[in-house]
């Protein structure tokens, strides 16, 4: 472990959660040199900063989430991200992709303020750590797609549920794929629902990890 403290960044949008978290980066062995609402805020400031470890939330889109971990990760190789999520939007294929952009944690909201600390100290110390609950997830995810529960479905999805999949695996959320279709809100999410169902993916995340693992998705997806 690091005999200096790790110099913690956070970021996170909702103030209340900001604060809380902040409050628990005090003790000697961590100090929070900065924070920011927003992934763009982030990115102006950390190279100010001196951090050893980024703070992330994940709560907002994931296109936008996971473009600041690869910009964090190619711009500021030496500081280690740790992406953060609310505990029931938390998941495996989630915490896959973070990693695949560069992150070197992946951590629910909910934990308590000793294994936060830890986590911290960990990355800063070069390590990864990932939430309870969402490692175990990850053998699964990235099993051969011929193991993957639901992997044979592909082929159940008619053409239009394949243009939804392929802009969900670039991480788009469901306005814009309505955007991008030219469709109603409501429409995608019933498209969105329905390739989900026949994935057998209790998560977009896990339809996106799929859908890579298969060979579905774009080149240009979020995931490169």
């Amino acid at each position: 472990m690091p005999t200096e403290p790790v110099r913690v960044f956070l970021v996170e949008a909702n103030p209340l959660i900001r604060i809380g978290i902040g409050a628990v980066l005090t003790d000697g062995a961590v100090c929070l040199v900065g924070e920011a609402p927003d992934e763009a805020t982030c990115l102006e400031r950390i190279g100010e900063s001196g951090a050893d470890v980024v703070l992330l939330d994940l709560d907002g889109p994931a296109e936008a989430g996971l473009a600041a971990v690869r910009s964090l990760a190619r711009g500021f190789p030496a500081v280690g991200v740790v992406a953060t999520r609310s505990a029931r939007r938390a998941d495996g294929g989630l915490a896959l992709a973070a990693l695949s952009a560069g992150a070197r944690g992946f951590l629910p909201k909910d934990l308590e303020p000793a294994v936060v600390l830890d986590a911290v100290r960990l990355v800063g110390a070069g390590g990864v750590v990932l939430g309870p609950g969402v490692g175990g997830q990850l053998p699964a995810l990235l099993a051969p797609v011929s193991e993957v529960p639901g992997g044979a479905a592909f082929a159940a999805l008619t053409a239009r549920e394949h243009e939804v999949l392929r802009l969900v695996a670039r991480g788009l959320d469901n306005r814009r794929i309505a955007r991008e279709l030219v469709l109603s809100d409501k429409t995608v999410r019933n498209y969105v629902s329905a390739v989900l169902t026949k994935l057998g993916a209790g998560s977009r995340g896990e339809a996106i990890v799929a859908a890579r693992t298969a060979g579905f998705a774009p080149a240009r997806g979020l995931l490169q």
